[in-house]
Order: C-alpha cells, then structure tokens, then sequence
C-alpha cells in the first residue's frame, strides 16, 4: 500500500498538467492570403475578378469558417497581443487599382469584412498628376482616396514600393547584377522609404506589411527592408503558411494564392482545403531570388 502512495499523488499532477497544457493551435495558426488584382465587371482573366465572382468568394469564405483579418492583427497575434479566429484568412488586393475602392469596399461593408491593399504610389502620383482619377477601368488610387479608405475600417495597407514594380532596370526589387551594394542599398529603402511615408500622409497608417512586386527579390533584401520597421513580408510562391507565436520569423516568408479570375470560387477554396503547410516554414533557407509564378504588369493609363 505504501508503495502505490507515491503513484497515486502522481495522477492529479498528470491531470493537471495534460488538461490544462495548451495544445499547438494555441500557438500556431494556418493563415491562407488570397491575392487579388483588379474587380471589373465585364471582365475576368488571370489577374481580374468581377463583383459576382468575389462576393462569391466573400460567402465562401464566411460558409467555411474564414473569418477575415488584416495583416496588423496578425503581427500582433505573433507578438502575443490580441487573438485572432480559428481560421483567420487574409484577402489582398496589389497595385492599388480605383475599382478595388469602387468595387470591393462596398461588398466588404455589406459582408463586414477586412482586406489589404497593396499600392504601387507612383501609380498614385501619376493618376494625381494626370487628374485621371475615379475611372474603374485603369485609375489608381490616389492618396485622398487612400486616407477614406483607411477611415472605413475595412481596408488596411500595405507597401508594394513607391516606384520598383518594373521588368527593367531591375526586376522589382532585385538588386542587378552589376550593382553597386551601397547603391543598391541606398535606392531600394529610399524607394520604399518613400511609399511608405505618401501612405501615412494620405492619413492611412504606416505600413508595417510588404509585398514583393512580381515576388522578386535578393538575398540581403528583407533585413534591409526589416531597418524601415516592416514585420511581415508576402510573396507569390502559392500555399498556406504556418504563424506562430513569439515567432517573428514565421512571417517573413508568407505564401499568397493568386485569385485567377477564370477559376470558379469552388475551385479556389478547394486549394485552400487541400493545402498543408510545411512545418519548417520558418526555417526555409533564403534563396538568392524568387521568380513569382506569375506576372502582373499593371501600368497607369498615360
């Protein structure tokens, strides 16, 4: 009987301890980015979706459980402030095209839901410079525009450069071959530097999320992008991240899926369903270069 004693004080411990342990969803999250372009009615293709098909998406995504989140509250989450869904999913909308405003927002009001919006602010600059602003069809934002959509609470954004979303010199942010590492280094956060300011000064806030044009970029670029206080950084490579917390690195290297505007909304979520992120996501080695699967080259009207 004496023997047994020790066993016996033994299995409280183990209840206590097994029944209150937090289980790995507490730390970590499967987090899907949906990326999308421009939403024009009349028109679909690779890069464009019309209002039908995305609030297609929008009810899919709430069937299944999505709940929609912007990039902060999940940088937060990571940092161990805030909460966020069991099935938090992120929507993202690159360049800054006006029907983003004149076509999403209103569905994102109606549906109460979130997303990122990822301008290219000389497209910005040019649509001003231009006065050529409010046509759906080819305008960007312009940063008055930028500011009202902050203010609604649905829109949240993000950088995607100032003037860097090019094939030539350089491809996106890629440093080029003869470069100079100073002036590399010089021209990309002066660029981006400056993206990031005309979008705090449209009255939206500071950019804490990058997107990298045409998923191009170098080797030494994300700690020189990490300097201007970025903490997340999305590329175009196709599949669903893992986050996890205290884990800053889980969010330097987050897979979008490419919103194909010939696919159907079944055929969308289905890869969200069948996707199973890598455990070691954040451990991926740094490639030299990442070449996008795709390639968007939306220009300003001239």
């Amino acid at each position: 009987m004496k023997k047994s004693l020790p066993l016996l004080l033994l299995i409280p411990i183990l209840f206590f301890t097994c029944g209150f342990s937090k289980t790995p969803n507490d730390e970590t999250r499967e987090l899907p980015i949906l990326m999308y372009h421009k939403v024009l009615n009349g028109s679909k293709g690779k890069y464009v979706v019309s209002e039908k098909q995305l609030e297609s998406d929008i009810l899919r995504l709430k069937r299944d459980g999505y709940e929609t989140v912007f990039m902060s509250q999940v940088i937060d989450w990571v940092d161990g402030r805030g909460t966020l869904p069991p099935k938090p999913i992120v929507l993202t909308f690159d360049d800054g095209h006006y029907n983003n405003m004149h076509y999403a927002l209103p569905l994102a009001q109606k549906h109460n839901i979130k997303f990122m919006i990822y301008p290219v602010t000389a497209f910005s600059a040019h649509t001003e410079r231009t006065n050529d602003a409010n046509k759906p069809e080819y305008s960007h934002l312009t940063f008055a525009q930028i500011g009202e959509c902050a203010r609604t609470g649905h829109i949240e954004f993000g950088s995607h450069t100032h003037n860097m979303h090019k094939f030539r010199p350089r491809f996106g942010i890629a440093k080029m071959g003869d470069e100079n590492p100073e002036t590399y280094r010089r021209t990309l956060l002066d660029d981006v530097r400056t993206s990031m300011d005309l979008i705090e000064g449209s009255g939206a806030p500071r950019p804490q999320t990058f997107a990298y044009p045409f998923g191009k970029f170098s080797r030494n670029s994300r700690e020189m992008l990490l300097e201007l206080g970025f903490r997340a950084f999305l590329e175009c490579t196709e599949g669903t991240s893992t986050i996890t917390k205290n884990n800053p690195q889980s969010l330097h290297r987050l897979k979008r899926y490419n919103r194909d505007g010939s696919a159907s909304t079944d055929t969308v979520f289905n890869k969200l369903i069948q996707s199973k992120p890598p455990t070691t996501n954040a451990k991926q080695a740094e490639p030299n270069s990442q070449t996008c699967p795709f390639v968007s080259t939306p220009r300003p009207r001239m």
